[in-house]
């Protein structure tokens, strides 16, 4: 299983024959029996039709808990313009209309929100329904359960995290403030980016994916994931330079449920699904004995990514309590810390957008010069915020069987730079 950190949306690039290859969706009973036979813990990330079902369908392979809903929708009102579906996108084979490139390209469904209404939707390989998985855009929802968590006065990010956690005490962990931890800065040896990480079993970070379920295990591989965490070891001083790996994440997942006593989905569903006005449930993979893959394993329709997204926004913070404070907000978009960023072996030396990355923090991706930000995840996933131009820009994709994927990060950017939204 990889949840490779963000370059990855922007390397596997390209228009191909996705569209003729899309099957239909509603799936024959034959189709179902041939992916199953297909799957194994080895294949079922690395593209084609096999990927794009399993991510659709996340639940016919692994236990997953219910991260369920509550109260009243929040209304989307559908208001699409021509305008964005014809905007003039720049890609790496040439400049494209919006619609014809998420038609044509390996795209499975992608949303506009502005102004709280939806302006574009488009779902060419999949259903509105689905429940497709997020892969790393799950950090989002994870750096944001640990800022609630800290405005309510239970966590304080400057702490070491073996405050909380006093299983970590004398390991790799001990002495690494929580914030070094949401900013990907904990310089535990246990890298994401290391030649081999998602295929090597001598890897720690194999092992890792292993102990949760979604990678192959071997007769090493850790019984249990809150265990292993206790014996990683300090690669480096935190808070130094950016190294992104998804430890950090379960880490912060696990923080979580010890400084409230609920499990992991639970405090999903009450802090945030429920707040939301999301329109269906969501789910979490879950494959041992209900061990949470907080770091890439929620499933859910797009619309109600967008609708966190939406959170954000000056149209989904009306109110007097809105569920993303003013606080929060500024430490994603001014709290950051550039120098740690710049210093990173892992920052993509691409632009965004024609735009250099200011910083990250609170696990999402980018933060940009101007206050949009981004969270990305592995094969095409995506969740782009502007604030000041009250813009959400939601996608779900799938690589083919080539490797190739899509550019809808650069394009989101090129959409809010672009003048539709004034």
């Amino acid at each position: 299983m990889k949840t490779k950190w963000i370059p990855i949306v922007f390397l596997f690039v390209g228009i191909n024959s996705a569209k003729t290859e899309t099957p239909d969706m509603t799936y024959s009973l034959d189709q179902i029996n041939a992916y199953h036979a297909r799957f194994n813990l080895d294949n079922w990330d690395e593209g084609g039709s096999l990927m794009r079902y399993v991510f659709l369908r996340m639940s016919e392979f692994w236990n997953h808990t219910l991260v369920p809903r509550s109260g009243p929708v929040e209304i989307m009102p559908l208001s699409l313009r021509e305008d964005i579906s014809s905007f003039i996108t720049t890609t790496s084979d040439g400049k494209i209309s919006l619609q014809e490139y998420v038609d044509n390209s390996t795209v499975n469904g992608a949303i506009v929100v502005h102004e709280g209404k939806i302006v574009f939707e488009a779902y060419p390989r999949m259903l509105k329904e689905d429940k497709h998985l997020y892969m790393s855009v799950a950090k989002a929802f994870t750096g944001t359960l640990i800022a609630l968590l800290e405005e309510r006065g239970l966590i304080d990010v400057s702490e070491p995290i073996e405050a909380y956690l006093p299983a970590l005490k004398s390991s790799g962990w001990e002495g690494v403030p929580i914030i070094d931890i949401l900013d990907m800065a904990s310089g535990i040896d246990c890298l994401e980016g290391e030649e081999g990480a998602y295929s090597n079993p001598e890897t720690c970070y194999y092992q890792f994916e292993a102990s949760l379920g979604w990678v192959r295990p071997t007769e090493n591989t850790p019984s249990s994931t809150y265990d292993y965490m206790s014996t990683l070891e300090s690669q480096r001083p935190s808070g130094k330079s950016f190294q992104y790996t998804s430890p950090n994440t379960f880490v912060l997942g696990w923080l979580a449920e010890s400084v409230t006593g609920k499990s992991y989905a639970s405090l999903l569903s009450s802090e945030i699904w429920q707040k939301i006005g999301a329109e269906a449930d969501a789910v979490i993979s879950s494959p041992k004995r209900g061990v949470p893959i907080a770091h890439a394993g929620i499933s859910s329709n797009l619309r109600d990514v967008a609708r966190f997204g939406l959170m954000f926004t000056p149209s989904g913070r009306q109110g007097n309590e809105p569920l993303i404070s003013g606080a929060y907000l500024k430490k994603i978009q001014h709290g950051g810390r550039p120098e740690i960023f710049k210093s990173g072996e892992e920052v993509p030396d691409s632009e965004v957008g024609g735009d250099n990355p200011r910083h990250n923090t609170y696990q999402w991706d980018f933060v940009m010069n101007d206050g949009d930000f981004f969270k990305g995840g592995f094969g095409g996933q995506g969740l782009y915020i502007s604030p000041s131009r009250d813009l959400v820009i939601a996608f779900f994709g799938t690589f083919e069987e080539s490797g190739k994927g899509h550019e809808m990060a650069q394009i989101a950017r090129q959409l809010a730079k672009s003048e539709l939204f004034n």
